[in-house]
């Protein structure tokens, strides 16, 4: 099956739900069986919204764990994910995309949208298995950071008394969740990452994800219809977004400039190198069927957003450089480098505090890259050294 060419977007709908909600509370009915449970109001607020359902009008069976299924439509339907702006070839099938799920059953549509959206599912994954804690948070904040909905963040790394519990490919995305204020820990340091998730739960992190959705936005198209040329002023209000604020960088640009595929490209990457929140890097060239339609000076810096995937070549494998951009193109491809540098932070921490274990090995991670996929074993706890750290960066480098 040929791959989409997609353009994704959280519906206003969905970010908008809580403040919707309030409005409508006093006249709609509420669930009878969470009085006394944590975070009723933001059930209450949910299911006002419309965004959320129980088991009949006047239960939500609050403490029912969900399933893998639950999960998944839960988030797919409060983040109002869709498949609207997508093009295929022919009419998708979960079996596409899944070997466990059935194209017939009530969730199938769910994980259609779901894997095309981006969100982290395995192929194999069972729809009746009981979710935890960790996956649900995981699902749920790579649902959102994949559909480009949120900025690039640095969180300050928080202490988690049983991180030697929770699975080292979640740790870096709930330490973001408990950052967004999606998770809290509880009364003793502790996440409980392998505790089954309740309905209730899974409402309240969506609830929250959703109220810092509407309070940190991500790149957002400028103010004019989608289909539309970019001007120079709307491509540096984009890649400032990208780059952020601390960044304090003044971009020069004839703001009745033609922007094109080309020079968009250029000007994010330059930017981004400039602003020190992106290398220099020694890439093996892309082989761009039209790359001598390609400005000399901005070869690297496309070669550069290929390989990190902001851009892509089309199936005759040319970059159409000189191709003019619409806003919707230049949102999408902002968009992907936000996401490439929320996924590549260093862990944050005073500087001048002592590195843990554990941040040590997120760094030398991050230095080594995915692709690798190496698990490091390293005491969480344990004193790291000048010596120590350059040995294991040395040896994971040379590892892999």
């Amino acid at each position: 099956m040929k791959k989409p060419f997609k353009m994704i977007a959280l519906s206003t709908a969905a970010l908008i739900a809580l403040s919707v909600a309030s409005q409508s509370m006093a006249s709609a009915a509420s669930f009878k069986d969470i009085a006394n449970v944590p975070g009723k109001d933001k059930i209450i607020a949910l299911q006002h919204s419309g965004l959320l359902s129980g088991i009949s009008p006047y239960q939500y069976a609050p403490y029912r764990t969900i399933t893998q299924a639950e999960g998944v439509t839960l988030i797919v339907n409060a983040l109002g994910l869709n498949l609207d702006l997508v093009r295929f070839a022919k009419p998708p099938k979960a079996s596409d995309y899944f070997t466990n799920v059935s194209n017939n059953a009530w969730y199938s549509n769910a994980f259609i949208v779901a894997q095309v959206n981006g969100m982290d599912l395995p192929k194999n994954l069972l729809p009746g298995k009981k979710l935890t804690r960790e996956a649900f948070t995981y699902q749920l904040i790579h649902a959102i950071e994949a559909s480009g909905q949120l900025p690039a963040v640095k969180p300050v790394v928080v202490k988690i008394k049983d991180q030697d519990r929770i699975a080292t490919s979640y740790s870096g995305t709930i330490q973001r969740a408990l950052s967004y204020g999606v998770v809290h820990l509880d009364n003793h340091g502790k996440f409980n990452p392998k505790r089954e998730v309740s309905r209730a739960e899974a409402a309240v992190e969506i609830s929250n994800a959703l109220a810092y959705l509407k309070a940190h936005h991500a790149p957002t198209a400028p103010s004019a219809p989608h289909n539309e040329a970019i001007t120079g002023e709307q491509a540096v209000k984009l890649i400032k977004q990208v780059v952020g604020p601390k960044a304090n960088l003044q971009i020069k640009i004839d703001p009745n400039a033609v922007v094109t595929r080309e020079s968009f490209t250029y000007l994010l990457v330059n930017t981004l190198q400039t602003s020190g929140q992106l290398p220099r890097l020694n890439l093996v060239p892309a082989d761009i069927k039209d790359g001598d339609n390609i400005e000399v000076d901005h070869q690297g810096a496309i070669q550069t957003a290929l390989a990190l995937g902001f851009v892509k070549l089309d199936q005759a494998g040319n970059f159409n450089p000189k191709a003019g951009l619409t806003v919707a193109d230049a949102t999408a491809i902002a968009n992907q480098a936000t996401q490439y540098l929320k996924a590549h932070q260093a862990p944050s921490a005073p500087h001048n505090e002592a590195i843990t274990g554990e941040q040590a090995v997120q760094l030398i991670k991050q230095v080594v890259g995915p692709k690798a996929n190496l698990q490091i074993k390293i005491d969480p706890n344990a004193v790291v050294t000048r010596e120590s750290f350059t040995y294991l960066l040395v040896n994971t480098l040379q590892t892999s």
